[in-house]
């Protein structure tokens, strides 16, 4: 088994989700610098040249600056989750690294599945660590159930908002947890292939 980097893992994930947030708001400051030269208003659209359309050029620029880093950041979040669940496979996971991942994919089932994903991996880590007996600090399923529930929570009007913030340092935290848990394993471990 490899050792995981947390500066392959982490880092795109922080920076993805800093990058995303900090591109997102310069992208909602031009947009509302267009409509205030543009007046908001269908009458004044004719006022569309000039500095107005310049700032519109740049916020759409930044909008596909931030669906980027965001994305990079979502593919080596996904990555992680494979690479986790790899490394505790010894007949006894509750899924495939696979389909821990490929079924994050399917609309409506991800719901759930989010938490055979990440809660999950918290659960069959720690037995894993019995079953072995390995030395490593249990994760806390705690932490990875409560980033579960709010990412179901964020697709809620409004809930969505205030959930952003923690589920953003939640996320952060649990992927940092997720790579020193699975550096912790020692290799030699059984590992079904």
């Amino acid at each position: 088994m490899k050792r995981l980097s947390k500066r392959l893992y982490l880092w795109p994930v922080i920076g993805g989700t800093i990058a995303g947030i900090i591109l997102l708001v310069i992208f909602l400051i031009a947009i509302l610098y267009f409509l205030v030269l543009a007046g908001a208003l269908p009458d004044h659209f004719q006022n569309l040249r000039g500095v107005g359309m310049e700032a519109l050029a740049i916020g759409i620029s930044l909008a596909f600056l931030c669906f980027a880093a965001e994305i990079f950041g979502l593919i080596m979040g996904y990555i992680l989750i494979y690479r986790a669940w790899e490394a505790i496979q010894d007949g006894h996971a509750r899924t495939t690294p696979g389909k821990a991942v490929g079924f994050l994919f399917i609309p409506f089932f991800n719901l759930y599945w989010v938490f055979v994903a990440w809660y999950g991996f918290a659960q069959d880590y720690n037995s894993y660590i019995e079953r072995h007996a390995v030395t490593a600090s249990k994760l806390n399923k705690g932490l990875y159930l409560t980033y579960c529930i709010l990412g179901i929570c964020s697709a809620i009007p409004y809930l969505g908002y205030l959930a952003l913030i923690p589920i953003m340092v939640i996320f952060i935290i649990m992927v940092n947890a997720t790579i020193n848990a699975v550096n912790a394993l020692p290799v030699g471990l059984p590992v079904e292939n």
